[in-house]
């Protein structure tokens, strides 16, 4: 009988962790969202001309703006979204790592003082099939009545 019950508090716990329990829609959404705002964040610092005005001050903001897409991508890789949104999760990390990829690359590129090279290398990654994906996904996502927040401009 004992054992029954230590095997009982142990069934609950584990449901209690929530270990393989899906977010709800609004939970989902709050990821998004809340993943969203620090990238809005460092890819309006990164973009705005009056904000950059040296490639090694673009090396430092796109350094800033990598740590924010990773952490998004690390919180939307590690969460179990709604059914609906599983496939289009992963689309998202997917376009999310590409995007992270990329600016490592803008960094270097940045580094070896050639404008140029920064802006193909900038160009590449606005390119890359990951980030088209991403898009869709998104797109997907909105669609189904999902609010993504700055994740869907």
């Amino acid at each position: 009988m004992k054992r029954l019950a230590i095997l009982v508090l142990a069934g609950v716990l584990l449901a209690a962790c929530g270990g393989s329990s899906r977010l709800s829609m609004a939970d989902y959404q709050k990821h998004l969202q809340d993943d969203g705002k620090p990238v809005e964040s460092a890819v309006k610092a990164l973009t705005s001309a009056a904000n950059v005005t040296s490639l090694a001050q673009f090396a430092t903001k796109a350094d800033a703006a990598e740590a924010a897409v990773k952490h998004a991508a690390d919180d939307l890789g590690s969460i179990k979204p709604p059914k609906d949104a599983e496939a289009d999760n992963a689309a998202i990390v997917t376009g999310l790592n590409a995007i992270q990829s990329g600016l490592e690359r803008l960094k270097k590129v940045a580094a070896s003082g050639s404008s140029a090279a920064v802006l193909t290398a900038a160009a590449s990654l606005e390119s890359s099939p990951e980030l088209k994906d991403a898009a869709k996904a998104i797109a997907d996502l909105k669609q189904k009545g999902y609010k993504v927040g700055f994740l869907g401009v």
